[in-house]
């Protein structure tokens, strides 16, 4: 019995081998080329997204300059957002102010006005990829009081005779009754990656952030390192003080400190 066997395969012509030939060159060269233009897309794709990151890498990073302040309306003594305590200008009976939470993270309150303020400084800081965070803010008349008598009792342990531990925790932290913590104006203001109240703070980005942009927030720096003499009060660049937008770009432009500014205006 025979066996169903495929018809065999015609030869081809020499013009129908040329024609496939081309055909099979075309299709390998259309793949090649496709696939080249794949990889440099991803190539291209790369690269573009690599480029930036390597350059914030390598690239310094970018200054903070203050805006040039043209001036402004004329300072209101009478404005309560100036107003002065200090060891010179006790207070004479207990503040009350209105307050509001200013830092949802830590739970610290400032005076209404300032906690608003400073709301819109820590988003405008975080913007530029600054996270402040608010340490201190109103105090009531017992927690100046512990907070003082710690002080005092840091100079004890440092071999201070007790006058001499007065004295120089007043140049740190307030007597109660010298504190402007009382008002509400005043505000500790560290960073994430800087927590410690030491004056290596003035060497970090948030403080140089704070520095150039602060004032246009309402805020100035409270003990400036060079204005110690008037304020008696050591460098802190953690400590500054809300005083209100207009009021705080004309100290800055004036260098000097609030004591001076105001000591300054009362003459004119």
């Amino acid at each position: 019995m025979e066996q169903n066997r495929p018809a065999p395969r015609r030869a081809l012509s020499p013009k129908e081998r040329r024609r496939r030939h081309r055909i099979r060159l075309v299709r390998n060269w259309t793949v090649f080329l496709l696939s080249c233009g794949a990889v440099m897309a991803v190539m291209t794709g790369g690269i573009l997204w690599l480029l930036p990151r390597a350059y914030a890498l390598i690239a310094p990073p970018t200054a903070f300059e203050a805006r040039e302040y043209e001036g402004g309306a004329e300072t209101d003594l009478s404005d309560k957002r100036l107003v002065l305590v200090n060891a010179n200008l006790p207070l004479t009976e207990e503040p009350t102010p209105e307050l509001a939470v200013a830092d949802d993270a830590t739970g610290v309150s400032l005076e209404a006005e300032a906690a608003a303020a400073y709301r819109e400084m820590a988003e405008a800081a975080r913007q530029d990829e600054i996270e402040l965070v608010l340490t201190a803010g109103y105090q009531d008349a017992a927690a100046r009081q512990s907070a003082y008598e710690a002080a005092v009792q840091s100079g004890r342990e440092s071999g201070c005779s007790e006058e001499e531990a007065a004295a120089r925790a007043a140049t740190v932290q307030p007597a109660p009754e010298a504190s402007e913590y009382a008002t509400g104006y005043g505000a500790d203001i560290l960073a994430a990656d800087s927590m410690e109240k030491d004056t290596g703070f003035a060497d970090t980005r948030a403080y140089e952030w704070l520095e150039a942009y602060a004032a246009e927030h309402g805020f100035i720096l409270r003990w400036p390192q060079e204005r110690q003499a008037a304020t008696g009060m050591v460098f802190e660049p953690w400590h500054w003080r809300y005083v209100g937008r207009d009021n705080a770009l004309a100290i800055r432009a004036s260098g000097l400190s609030l004591e001076e500014y105001l000591a300054l205006e009362q003459t004119k």
